[in-house]
Parts: structure tokens; sequence; C-alpha cells
């Protein structure tokens, strides 16, 4: 760029000195103050041309670079554009599941409600005409299944859960022995007695000073004397609930007690 400037400073010193010596004032009419003047005018505007040509060739690099800066971003925001478009269809895929699931939730709602309640009215049947067993904890588990249906507050996730929980109790109740004690209070006589409930298929009783036991008509919903031959039977398998003893076979009379009693006196004869 000096080089190139110093170049062109030279053409126009000559240019002006060629002008000045072949003007009207040649051959000695121009003095020489003039000359350099000339010059020095022709130097300063060559060099204020120079600066605004070196100007404009910084500002021409400035927007070149402006230009290729936009160009990138350009294609920085094509690539975005692309890319965000791709996340919108994904979002639009995943609300159109969300809504079809909504819709089908809404449609297993208005099924399931109404179901729970059927269930509800055939367990509450089901314990009313079961073997009569903690009557009050079964009670207690109807009333609050009863309360949670009729309850806005509890989610049917929550009603759901709570109506299969108490199944499940009731299932294992059917699959288990159990000794409790309490009072009973039979043909005018109350007694301290331990129960032995035998899975849903029987209900006993033995008094506390093992002299009378008995069961519990299913049919009627009666207690009923036993011989007292079968004390030692329920006391073993009292002992059994309690884990005192190990499982064995007992005889007991579970079923029918007509039935129960028929054939206990068929043994007997045979026996005889």
């Amino acid at each position: 760029m000096i080089e190139e400037m110093k170049k062109r400073t030279r053409l126009i010193v000559l240019f002006v000195v060629i002008a000045v010596l072949s003007g009207p004032k040649a051959y000695g009419e121009i003095s020489p103050a003039e000359i350099q003047k000339k010059m020095e005018s022709a130097i300063q505007i060559e060099q204020k041309a120079q600066k605004k040509a070196d100007k404009w060739a910084e500002e021409k690099q400035n927007i070149l670079a402006e230009l290729q800066d936009l160009k990138h971003r350009e294609q920085w925001l094509d690539f975005q554009q692309k890319k965000y478009n791709g996340y919108i269809k994904e979002e639009e895929k995943i609300l159109e599941n969300l809504t079809r699931k909504k819709e089908e939730f809404e449609k297993i709602k208005m099924d399931l409600e109404p179901y729970l309640e059927d269930v509800y009215q055939e367990l509450k049947s089901f314990v009313e005409n079961d073997l009569k067993f903690l009557p009050e904890e079964r009670q207690k588990r109807l009333l609050f299944l009863r309360e949670s249906l009729d309850d806005y507050r509890v989610g049917l996730s929550e009603k759901l859960r709570r109506i299969l929980e108490a199944l499940q109790v009731e299932a294992n109740y059917g699959r288990s022995i159990e000794k409790t004690d309490g009072i009973l209070n039979l043909q005018g006589e109350k007694m301290e007695v331990s129960f032995l409930r035998i899975g849903r298929l029987a209900l006993f009783f033995l008094s506390a000073d093992r002299k009378k036991v008995g069961y519990l008509d299913k049919k009627t919903g009666q207690w009923k004397f036993l011989d007292h031959k079968y004390a030692k039977y329920v006391l073993k398998g009292i002992e059994m609930a309690e884990r005192k003893r190990a499982i064995e076979l007992v005889d007991l009379p579970i079923g029918k007690w007509e039935t129960v009693k028929r054939d206990a006196e068929k043994r007997d004869d045979v026996q005889k």
C-alpha cells in the first residue's frame, strides 16, 4: 500500500510539473514557489482521496465479514428451525397420545366406578352369608369401603386399591387357621372361650376350663355343643394356630354336622 502510494505521488508530481511547464506561464513565467504550492496541493488532494479509499476498503471488508457472519447465522437458524420443527412434530405426537389416553381413561372411569360398586355389594353379601368370624373387623372394613366409594375426594385408583386390598384379606381367610379369645353366651351361660377358625370351613370354641366344646352351625348361625371327645382335637388345632405344635391331621367335624355325626356313629358301630 505504501509503495503504491509513493508511485502515485511521483506520478502526480510529474503530472503537475508537466502541466505547469505546458501552461501559458511556461518558460520562466512561473516561479518555483508556485510550482511547489501546486505540487503540495495535488499531493494533499491525493492523500485525502487515498484515505477515503482506504477507509472505504476497510468498510468494505467489515461489510463482507458481516455478510459472511449473517450467512453463517442464517445457516444456523435454518438448522435450528428444522430441529425445532422435529421437536414440535414429536410433541404433537405425544400430545395426541396423551389425548387418546385421556379419552380411554374417561371411558374406563365410566365403566370402573359402577363396577366397583357391584364388587362392593357382592363382597358385602358374601360376608353377611359367610361363616360368622371376626364380625367387628369385617364390618369395619365394609364400612370403610362404603365411605371410600362415597367420598369424591378419593381418587378412582385409590378406590380400586382399597377394594382389591379388602378382597385379598377375605381371600386369605380361606387359606389360614386362626385362634382368638372372647366371651361366648351360650344357652344363657357366659363363658370365656378360645375360638378356632379353620379357613372358611368351620368355627369351633373351647371353654377356658376345656370342659365344653362346640361349633357354629353355618345354616342357623347358632352355636352348638359338640361331644367332649372333640375337645382334644380342637385344642390341637388351637396349638397349631399358635405355632405351638407341628401341623398334623386332626379329627374335627367339618361340614354339615348331621352328616358328620352320622359318619361318626357308623365308625363307632364298626369299631364295636
